[in-house]
């Protein structure tokens, strides 16, 4: 290593041994070791990592759960062996993988602080050296000297933060430690990462927060299946993740394998017989971007010639968990706060078409589907028909900084209609 380098990963490959009985397949591969193979599977962990990181940078390491970015930060540490490649560190290595560790709920609070620090490294009389600006970070007040079981969780977590914030480290690893803990806390422990990082530290950051990330980091790296697929600046990489997300999530199990156009209550007046999503583009898809335009075309049939006009409502529901997120309506129901509506109605014909156009999507990072009413207005609601969770989407975080998207009660529409000619 030279010209600062404290970290160098050269080719650096890592394997782990899948095994289907965990208590007898090892003792078998022992016992039968010519043949060893066959009672485990190869998982390549990490596949061919090379990086240098110089002294005092603060380098963020992004990509979904299990792409290898813990990992990565256990060989750099030396928690884990290299299979093939070379690791060169140099430096006091201290590692944030597991916040807590020393923690007993039997202790007070200046107990844990002593045995927690020691645990990361430090010496007695260091940590009681740093006892009152502990202290003072977690702002936890006379609780200190109580059992740490009597704090709330937040409580704990500004402790367990404050003690592990407190080192001088040479190299600091941080596996999500600020996944947790409320917003003004978390900013304190980025204040103070900066102030490590100042002092001449070298930082390797792990985060799903891709905004705290660009904030905080010069340089970020994306691991995706144990391959490195981009590094350099923070939101150039940053959007290159929200494009691998956005291409996963249009092919999740979710939306290949979405149900199929079946009305769960209604008269049967009117039914829908067709519901397509599109993009700006006018082209069919599964998956958006937050504050991208989508347009939804609702296809329905009537059965009845008197029904001329009719109330749709278009929700949307997070399908991992069927909660409701928010709607599009005809009739908003905002106008119970004395807002009026923009149209009561929308006409249709025997046959037709219902085009709603959403713009702009504002939707959070999810898995969404649609929850569709074709219904009358009026004491109770008459449905003519109802479908649930059908048409599922994928919606991924914007790389457009202006767009943050929310899930929100209300989304901003415009309905229009098309009625099929048709001859009896």
């Amino acid at each position: 290593m030279h010209n600062g380098v404290v970290i160098s990963l050269n080719h650096v490959f890592k394997r782990f041994k899948i095994y289907q009985d965990i208590i007898l397949d090892p003792v078998k591969e022992h016992l039968f070791f010519w043949r060893s193979k066959d009672f485990y599977k190869e998982f390549w962990a990490l596949k061919d990592i090379s990086i240098e990181i110089r002294k005092g940078q603060i380098v963020g390491l992004i990509g979904a759960n299990g792409a290898g970015k813990t990992t990565l930060l256990k060989m750099i540490s030396g928690l884990l062996d290299v299979d093939k490649g070379t690791i060169e560190v140099r430096g006091k290595v201290t590692a944030l993988l597991t916040l807590g560790l020393g923690f007993h709920p039997e202790f007070t609070g200046r107990e844990n602080i002593l045995y927690g620090g020691m645990l990361l490294g430090m010496s007695k009389k260091e940590v009681l050296g740093k006892m009152d600006d502990i202290i003072d970070f977690a702002e936890i007040g006379e609780y200190i000297d109580r059992p740490l079981r009597t704090y709330s969780s937040g409580m704990k977590a500004r402790l367990i933060f404050a003690t592990s914030m407190s080192i001088d480290p040479d190299i600091l690893l941080i596996d999500e430690a600020l996944a947790t803990g409320d917003t003004y806390f978390v900013q304190k422990c980025s204040k103070r990462i900066e102030k490590i990082c100042n002092s001449g530290a070298t930082i390797v950051y792990v985060s799903h927060n891709l905004w705290h990330v660009q904030q905080l980091c010069k340089r970020a790296i994306l691991i995706d299946q144990g391959e490195m697929l981009a590094e350099g600046d923070p939101s150039a990489v940053v959007s290159k993740y929200h494009a691998l997300i956005f291409e996963k999530g249009k092919k999740d199990p979710l939306i290949m394998n979405h149900q199929p156009l079946n009305m769960i209550s209604g008269t049967g007046e009117v039914i829908v017989t067709d519901i397509k999503i599109k993009g700006e583009d006018g082209r069919e898809t599964t998956g958006f971007h937050t504050g991208d335009e989508m347009n939804i075309e609702i296809y329905y049939r009537s059965f009845n010639d008197t029904i001329r006009e009719i109330n749709v409502l278009v929700g949307f529901i997070m399908c991992k968990n069927f909660s409701y997120v928010g709607e599009i309506n005809t009739v908003e129901y905002f106008e119970k706060m004395g807002l009026k509506p923009k149209s009561e109605t929308v006409k249709i014909g025997r046959e037709g078409g219902i085009f709603v156009k959403v713009a702009p999507l504002l939707l959070l990072n999810d898995h969404y589907s649609l929850w569709v009413i074709l219904y009358e207005k009026g004491m109770g609601h008459l449905y003519y028909s109802e479908y649930k969770n059908v048409k599922p989407f994928f919606v991924a975080k914007s790389t457009n900084p202006s767009l943050k998207g929310g899930a929100i009660c209300w989304l901003p529409a415009t309905f229009t209609t098309c009625e099929k000619d048709s001859t009896d």
